[in-house]
This record gives structure tokens, C-alpha cells and sequence, in this order.
């Protein structure tokens, strides 16, 4: 089978660099990773997007991946404007947006702050700060979310975890997933590699060291009203569950919910054909 023909760009944005991925022609669907990935982790997921008639644009966010790393700005206000200056210099005035992780918190700020350029919205495994979030700040017997707070203090985490990226994502992929080996081995190794770049376990955990911040932007935009584009939450059985849902309805009108089955947090990894079934499903009006 041929491989998708993936286009790479190169955006910048008040001197950040950001690396951005495309893939088909038709109505725009902007994908957002979030930690410990990039990119990569929506392949497949872009390749069933182009067959079923939609441009997939994914987009590295800044810090991981093939983006620069710059010492702040990891805000998710800030991280949605650099997702915007992505979409301008592809020439996308309006696209709907699937945020995964950290990145659904990107996402469900683009949606906030500019609404009218966000034609439906997707939020996978997460839940913002102020709306769910937090509660994995708290240690409990059951909390396998340490990482939560530990690395709010990124300069501390990366003393502790430099050189060690391997072990770090072999407990990710291994204590949060329904298959322990849904991610194979090649592309465990593609993430491994990213993550050693020099400065990206810092930029990584600049996502979780934002929570504050994020926390009181979130909660002020709501109070400024809801949002009602179409929105969807989804969510794995074995992980987030219905949370995405149950976010997205303290702060929208219009909200589904979707739970895939056998699945833990690593939707587009453990049940990519699932997940695409379902974001199809809930794209398709945007075609017409």
C-alpha cells in the first residue's frame, strides 16, 4: 500500500518556529497532540480523515516534536494562538478542531477565544483545569497521575528524569492503556527520539507547569459565556472514560459523548479505526 503523501510545513510565529503536518483536500480538521507525543501519533488517523474527504492538518505544539522549544509561552491561550498562525499561513480561515491530552486544552481554547473561526470541536481524554483537571493533583491511593503535580515544577522534574526518557515512556505507555502493547515498538521509538531532543522534556512539561494559569483563564472565559458550536468528548473506557463529556458540558450547549470501547488513554494508538469512525461520524456535517 502507498504511503501517505504527508506534506511537512514550517510556520512562524513571533520568532517560535512551528512544524506542522497536512494531509488531503476538502473541509480542514486541525489535530493537536499532547504529552509525551507529536505528530506522529495521528497518522493514522489523518489518512482516514483524507479518505473520508477532509484536510488533516496536525500541527507540533511548541516545545515537542519538529517545533521549536522556547523557554515560555506554553499557556494554553498562548499555545491556541500559535495553532491559529498555523492555520493563516496554510490559508484556513475557519477548521474544526480535535485536541487530544494537553492538546484538547489548546483546542477548547481556540473554541473560547475565537469561536467563530472553530466549526466543531473534539475534546480526547482531558478535561481543563478548573472543570476536572485538578482532581489528579491530589494524591490518593488510586491516583496513578502523579506526574500531575510533579511536574508543575518542570526544572525539578527534568533533574530527576533527564536521560531517562526511555523508562519515562515505557510507564506511560505500559499504566495507561487498556494493551500494554498497542504501541509498537518502532513507533515507541519514534516518540522516545523526540523526547530526547535537547530541551524537550522541559518544553513537554511546560504543558503541565501552565495549570495555574490555564486554570484561571478557563474559568474566566466561562463566565463570559458558553460556547455553541457542536462540541464532542470522547473518552477511553479504560482511562478518561465520560470526564471529556461531562467537562465539556459546564462550558457548552451542543455537546456529545462518546466512550471507545478496549481502549485506555492512547485512543489513536490502541483503537485507531474506532476513533476515526467516530470523529468521522461527527464531521461529516461540515462536508455538506
Amino acid at each position: 500500500m502507498t504511503a501517505p503523501a504527508f506534506r511537512h510545513h514550517r510556520v512562524v510565529r513571533d520568532g517560535v518556529g512551528l512544524h506542522a503536518v497536512s494531509l488531503g483536500e476538502g473541509p480542514a480538521v486541525l489535530l493537536i497532540h499532547g504529552f509525551p507525543q507529536h505528530w506522529w501519533m495521528w497518522r493514522k488517523t489523518m489518512a482516514d480523515l483524507a479518505a473520508g474527504g477532509f484536510r488533516a492538518v496536525a500541527i507540533d505544539q511548541r516545545g515537542m516534536g519538529g517545533s521549536d522549544i522556547p523557554p515560555a509561552g506554553y499557556g494554553k491561550a498562548d499555545l491556541a494562538r500559535d495553532a491559529f498562525a498555523v492555520l493563516d499561513a496554510l490559508e484556513v480561515p475557519r477548521a474544526s478542531v480535535v485536541g487530544y491530552d494537553h492538546g484538547g486544552g489548546t483546542a477548547l481554547a481556540m473554541a473560547l477565544s475565537e469561536p467563530a473561526r472553530v466549526a466543531r470541536l473534539a475534546v480526547l481524554e482531558y478535561a481543563p483545569p478548573g472543570f476536572g483537571y485538578e482532581a489528579g493533583l491530589t494524591a490518593a491511593p488510586d491516583n496513578v497521575n502523579w506526574q500531575l503535580a510533579f511536574f508543575t515544577y518542570p526544572d525539578v522534574a527534568v533533574s530527576f528524569i533527564a536521560g531517562r526518557e526511555r523508562q519515562l515512556l515505557s510507564w506511560y505507555f505500559q499504566h495507561w492503556s487498556h494493551n500494554p502493547d498497542a504501541v509498537p515498538q518502532d513507533d515507541f521509538e519514534v516518540y522516545v527520539r523526540a523526547l530526547q531532543r535537547p530541551g524537550a522534556l522541559r518544553g513537554g512539561f511546560m504543558q503541565f507547569a501552565s495549570v495555574f494559569e490555564d486554570m484561571a483563564w478557563f474559568k474566566a472565559r466561562a463566565v463570559e459565556g458558553r460556547l455553541s458550536l457542536p462540541c464532542l468528548g470522547v473518552g477511553g473506557a479504560g482511562a478518561a472514560g465520560g470526564w471529556p463529556e461531562m467537562a465539556l458540558r459546564a462550558l457548552a450547549d451542543d455537546v456529545q459523548g462518546a466512550v471507545i470501547p478496549d481502549a485506555g488513554h492512547w485512543l489513536a494508538e490502541e483503537q485507531a479505526l474506532a476513533l476515526s469512525e467516530t470523529l468521522l461520524e461527527f464531521l461529516r456535517p461540515e462536508r455538506g
